[in-house]
């Protein structure tokens, strides 16, 4: 598609029906980055008409999308400037919330953010790769020049404020010159890319090109020599020009110069090798000045940009052709990049782009934060399916299409709550795991039988209970004392002379409970008792209140070697959530605002696996189970009831 810039239109535009048939997205097809709709004042910046897409929604089409974002920065400035980022997406997208990736929707859009290109173009980005979910279709240096034609407030006022193209002054004697190699190339700006095979001895050829075909037919254009191409010595019409052969003819022919060196002359080469064999390089031409003329996409065609930001590996002079002297200028390197073996790399960030590359269909192996060959090639194949430059490598353009941010997130630090237990969670969540644990609960009272094992579960089960339900620190030395001789410590009164340690849990552990939240209080000191004098079938230490007759006293649930099991497990499993060991189950600490991560699914497998065991063993079978849930829930709403 031929994107010249084109200059300013009539208001009448705004009404003009022009629809772009195509598959590619509707931002790409009608040169219009944020797909804006059609209207009198985009006519300053060059709108030509408008098209139907998707929920018959209008978009206005633009001869380049230079002038789409040129009209894009134009809409921001005057109608959200002063807006919050978050309500200006949210405005911007028809109310749908989607906001502006990478930003913080409470920040403020000013206008200094919009006049400032440096923070004006990546928001633009950012809402264009929203728009299209696969980035843009302007190269670094068009978006400049959009940003300079709406700071000058309309596309005739732009292109009148350029400088008059300097003729480009050819050697006096005539001959291949590298200011023949430029003047040619800048005459096929807007010409399509395609990666096929070009004849370089066709003069008349006016695309498609790739970035090597377009290279070596201006070679062969001006010198009437082949150079970047598998063979060298085949017909012109017949030879396959490609990067990884310009880089064997760079060793083999030369003339290899500098980066800095090939991007300060005029008609200078500057070459990206090829990320592996087979693979797809890149390759420009330089202006002598910083810019350079390039096949540069499927997406872009045959455009001017620079050679700056950008990774080169080697500055290319072909024999033969004369070239003007000068003095070396510096290259800026990539702000960042990631690639095979490219420094600083983080983690996170290659996290986030093996998981983009899988969502849009592209394997890039084991998701593990590495880039690696597997990595390497699913960028390989996203580009070329994008119709970028394919070089294997995610810079700030890959990573735009991919919806990646380069910025490190800051990893969300989850407090250890040893001394907190689950206090620290909303009366639901609490709630809610009171439930969870009373699944144990048979509906009938359990018989104590001392003669059975499990018994020394009714010393334990205060401790472990009150820490994950009350928010009582869980007292180590009880803790160890009882799982190293099945009796609790005894502290000794100062008034009275220590006999033997009996068998008993001491009241101080209910005497000793912190206060938790008022709203679920109520609830678990009506819970915890009953909840352990079913499982053991004793009061809770500290009480003196009678226990009903069990209903099958000869079989007492903890004698059960399932319930046993199971009840261990969860007590162990509820000890190590509670020192923050393991997550919590259910994503139960989303409620506090904890970051979940791979402890949380095994914390909640943890859980679920004793619970599931106990209540099926509890019960005698699922059917009984279901029972217990109907009666469970009848009196949770009941002892709710009686709250209100």
């Amino acid at each position: 598609m031929v994107t010249q810039i084109g200059g300013c239109t009539d208001a009448s535009t705004a009404e003009h029906r022009d629809d772009v048939a195509g598959s590619e997205v509707a931002s790409f097809r009608y040169n219009n980055p944020g797909c804006q709709y059609p209207s009198a004042r985009a006519a300053r910046f060059g709108q030509t008409g408008y098209g139907i897409i998707g929920g018959d929604h209008k978009i206005a089409r633009f001869p380049s999308p230079v002038n789409g974002a040129a009209s894009n920065f134009d809409l921001l400035s005057r109608s959200y400037v002063g807006m919050k980022i978050g309500e200006a997406g949210t405005k911007w997208t028809g109310a749908h919330g989607f906001g502006v990736p990478g930003y913080d929707p409470d920040s403020l859009l000013t206008r200094e953010i919009v006049e400032n290109p440096a923070q004006a173009i990546p928001l633009l980005k950012a809402i264009a790769d929203r728009e299209s979910g696969k980035g843009n279709n302007l190269s670094e240096e068009q978006w400049r020049q959009a940003h300079k034609m709406f700071k000058a407030g309309s596309a005739d006022a732009y292109l009148e404020s350029l400088p008059t193209r300097v003729e480009i002054q050819l050697p006096p004697g005539g001959g291949p010159s590298g200011a023949g190699l430029l003047k040619r190339a800048l005459e096929h700006i807007g010409e399509p890319y395609v990666n096929r095979l070009v004849p370089k001895d066709d003069p008349n050829w006016h695309g498609p090109w790739d970035c090597a075909e377009f290279i070596s037919w201006l070679v062969y254009q001006e010198a009437n020599t082949l150079y970047g191409c598998v063979d060298d010595a085949a017909a012109p019409a017949k030879a396959d020009a490609y990067t990884g052969a310009w880089k064997s003819d760079l060793e083999r022919l030369g003339k290899r110069v500098s980066v800095e060196e090939a991007a300060a002359t005029v008609g200078g080469i500057v070459l990206r090798y090829p990320p592996g064999s087979g693979r797809m390089g890149h390759i420009a031409i330089c202006d002598g000045k910083g810019g350079t003329v390039e096949a540069k996409g499927q997406r872009y065609g045959v455009v001017v940009d620079t050679v700056h930001g950008r990774g080169w590996h080697a500055g290319i002079l072909i024999p033969g052709i004369t070239y003007g002297t000068a003095q070396p200028i510096k290259v800026n390197p990539p702000a960042i990049v990631y690639a095979i073996d490219a420094p600083n790399m983080d983690k996170a960030v290659i996290t986030r782009i093996q998981e983009a590359l899988a969502a849009k269909g592209f394997d890039p192996g084991v998701i593990d934060g590495e880039f690696g060959p597997n990595t390497q090639t699913a960028v390989v194949q996203f580009q070329q399916a994008e119709g970028m430059v394919v070089d294997g490598a995610v810079g700030p353009e890959t990573a735009a299409a991919l919806g990646v941010s380069f910025i490190a997130e800051k990893p969300e630090t989850v407090a250890r709550v040893p001394d907190r237990g689950l206090a620290f969670l909303p009366p639901e969540a609490r709630q809610l795991l009171t439930l969870i644990l009373m699944l144990l609960w048979k509906e009938k009272p359990m018989a104590a039988d001392p003669a059975k094992s499990g018994q020394g579960l009714e010393l334990l089960l205060p401790l472990l209970l009150q820490s994950a339900l009350t928010g009582k620190q869980l007292d180590v030395t009880q803790f160890l004392a009882i799982l190293a001789t099945g009796k609790p410590l005894v502290t000794p009164s100062p008034n009275t002379v220590p006999t033997s340690i009996t068998n008993t849990v001491p009241a101080p552990v209910v005497q000793a409970q912190p206060q938790a939240p008022q709203a679920p209080a109520d609830l678990i000191a009506v819970l915890v008792p009953m909840l352990y004098e079913r499982l053991t079938g004793k009061a809770w230490p500290g009480t003196d209140q009678k226990i009903d007759a069990p209903a099958n006293p000869n079989a007492p649930v903890l004698s059960r070697s399932s319930v046993q099991l199971s009840t261990g497990a969860l007590g162990i499993v509820t000890i190590l959530q509670a020192l923050g060991k393991i997550g919590l189950p259910f994503n139960l600490g989303s409620l506090a605002n904890l970051s979940p991560d791979q402890s949380t699914t095994i914390g909640t497998i943890s859980t679920l696996i004793p619970l599931v065991v106990g209540a099926v063993g509890a019960t005698g079978g699922w059917g009984a189970l279901a029972s217990v849930g109907a009666k469970l829930l009848g009196g949770i709403i009941g002892a709710f009831g009686k709250k209100g």
